[in-house]
């Protein structure tokens, strides 16, 4: 008797750890319920109150399996997903979506994080996320009829619920609005989303942040370029913006694919800059614009008459914690530095002993980042090439500042000018055009050099044909089945449809279509003039990567792919310190000395 009591526990045990947990997204109609199938029998998945439309459920371990609608005109999923020898969980999978989780080569890591940021999974890459929220209808409707004259600051969301196939987060009182300027203009909007906005707030936060954006980028057929862009920056040790690829549903109702992004509020600065402290002396954050070649950003001194600076050029992005100082004069800080930065002499920077006293304004290591990524993709609406769309934040401690560029849709020939993928970088900023800040750094001999070295260091790290293109066939391959259901879907908005296609966006992600310049095409022409110019070849030939000073779990060797490609947040640095260029300034002393000897 006890021996057939333990087989039956046996057995029992057995079967137990046979089960696995499956879980998918899906939009069940009336009289629909959602199952698993697996080996032909249907095993019913239930949803929660909290999550409606995410099914879980228990089911035997299967080789293949599909999840079904039943009922009402119920039917299977189109294909038949495989099951990994040994799973237990499937994670959240989304319903007729033949695959979840992508294998993403990464971005080798060129330079470690300059400064201290929060580890978090919003820059995956391999992956579509979800969001689901249920909104007041009649205000999102009125909101959507007219987005270029809508008086509507805020739409309420009831509730907002991001799903990937890790994590679940459920929001509520969050508001939300259509998001931009020239945007608004187009059929498919873009969005902002601001947590802790109505009486039933939570207070949580997502990834550190209280706000984010939903990026339609309609003037881009792949969905790729800003996202490029922004690993790029990461993989470079830049404090940048993070991305994912989100679909949206509102109401019930397909919205479309979107850049799932940060906004530039005194959260993201904090979780870039600072590790997520929220204590940290974070100052006031200005953003740069241009409005054509008369009104830009172009951080030019024009005295202290602050009527003379633009307010189409400048405004305040975030007060930080000087918000009693700027009611009185809130261009103060901004017409300070740019007097600095017109001050400094480029001679006085002689070798890394003595960089001169632009690095008590601003990091010149990270400045340079920035300019070589806004070089080699092409931003020809960006910092360098514009002297717009930038925030330049200030460190309230230490006085010194960080400037941030973003807004990349526009990038990797997409409306570039004839021959921009071709030109040198001395030659990179159109005539007549003054920008004191590039001006400064190349007419140092000095950080001319550590300019070029950082240009050297990104090419022969990853910004070559070899790395880049692989990343983006298999993203391309990820994002297919969801750029085919977004141009599928009715905009929701008057305004410019592209009526993008799904050849278009596998076309212009390898080469031109209707006029712009694909993705692997400009990075192979970029890449190859570039290291022509500068008399290298795309080989890392360079010492592999110092540690960094700081804990950094997601470094991607020279021979090693991540899952996101992007670099991990160091953490360690004391709370509300100078965030400082110093290990970065070592890393590119060394890269300088590795190149001499080449």
């Amino acid at each position: 008797m006890k021996l057939l009591t333990g087989l039956a526990f046996i057995a029992s045990a057995v079967y137990a750890v046979a089960d696995v947990q499956y879980s998918v997204v899906a939009f069940p109609a009336g009289g629909q319920s959602v199952s698993v199938s697996v080996g032909g029998q249907q095993y019913p998945l239930a949803n929660s109150a909290q999550y409606p439309n995410i099914y879980t459920g228990s089911a035997p371990s299967g080789s293949t399996y599909q999840y079904v609608l039943t009922g009402t005109n119920g039917a299977a999923e189109s294909t038949t997903r495989n099951l990994a020898s040994g799973t237990s969980k499937t994670g959240n999978e989304f319903f007729n979506r033949t695959q979840t989780v992508y294998s993403v080569p990464g971005l080798p890591q060129a330079f470690n994080p300059i400064y201290n940021r929060l580890e978090t999974t919003f820059n995956q890459s391999t992956e579509v996320s979800t969001i689901i929220m249920w909104a007041n209808q009649s205000t999102l409707d009125a909101m959507l009829a007219a987005p270029t004259t809508t008086t509507i600051k805020q739409v309420e969301t009831y509730n907002l619920t991001y799903i990937s196939s890790t994590e679940t987060h459920f929001f509520e009182g969050v508001g939300f609005q259509v998001s931009g300027k020239s945007t608004k203009d187009f059929a498919k909007q873009s969005y902002k989303f601001s947590f802790n906005e109505y009486q039933n707030k939570t207070t949580d936060t997502l990834w550190g942040r209280k706000d984010f954006k939903l990026r339609a980028d309609e003037t881009d057929p792949t969905l790729m370029r800003e996202k490029l862009m922004l690993d790029s920056l990461l993989a470079s040790g830049a404090a940048s913006l993070s991305g994912q690829w989100a679909r949206l549903y509102i109401n019930n109702v397909p919205f479309g694919l979107y850049l799932m992004m940060d906004d530039g509020s005194s959260h993201f600065f904090e979780a870039e800059l600072f590790d997520g402290n929220d204590k940290a002396p974070l100052g006031v954050t200005y953003q740069g614009n241009a409005i054509g070649d008369t009104v830009q950003g172009n951080l030019v001194y024009l005295g202290n008459d602050s009527t003379k600076y633009s307010a189409d050029a400048y405004t305040v992005a975030d007060d930080g914690n000087v918000k009693a100082e700027l009611k009185a004069a809130p261009l103060a800080p901004l017409m300070d530095f740019c007097q600095k930065l017109g001050e400094f002499d480029p001679s006085t920077a002689t070798d890394a002993q003595h960089p001169g006293n632009i690095t008590e304004l601003i990091d010149p290591q990270h400045t340079l980042i920035h300019m070589a990524l806004n070089f080699l993709g092409g931003s020809w609406d960006g910092l360098w090439y514009a002297a717009s769309n930038y925030y330049l934040t200030q460190n309230s401690a230490s006085q010194n500042w960080t400037i941030i560029t973003y807004d990349f849709d526009e990038t990797f020939g997409n409306g570039a000018t004839a021959n921009l993928v071709n030109v040198s970088y001395q030659n990179y900023v159109p005539t007549n055009e003054v920008r004191p800040l590039a001006t400064k750094f190349l007419d140092s001999p000095y950080y001319k050099t550590m300019f070029e070295t950082t240009l050297k260091t990104i090419l022969k790290r990853f910004f070559k044909p070899s790395i880049i293109n692989p990343r983006l066939e298999a993203q391309m391959k990820m994002l297919q089945e969801d750029i085919a259901w977004d141009r599928s879907l009715t905009k929701k908005s008057p305004g410019t449809d592209n009526h993008w296609t799904v050849d278009q966006f596998l076309t212009n992600v390898k080469t031109t279509s209707g006029g712009m310049m694909g993705l692997e095409e400009w990075v192979t022409q970029r890449s190859a003039a570039t290291c022509q110019q500068l008399n290298i070849t795309d080989t890392d030939d360079l010492p592999p990567l110092p540690a960094p000073t700081w804990s950094n779990t997601n470094i991607v060797t020279n021979t090693t792919s991540s899952t996101n490609g992007t670099a991990a947040a160091p953490s360690g640095q004391a709370s509300g310190a100078q965030t400082t260029a110093v290990p970065a300034l070592m890393t590119i002393v060394a890269a300088i000395t590795a190149f001499a000897l080449l």
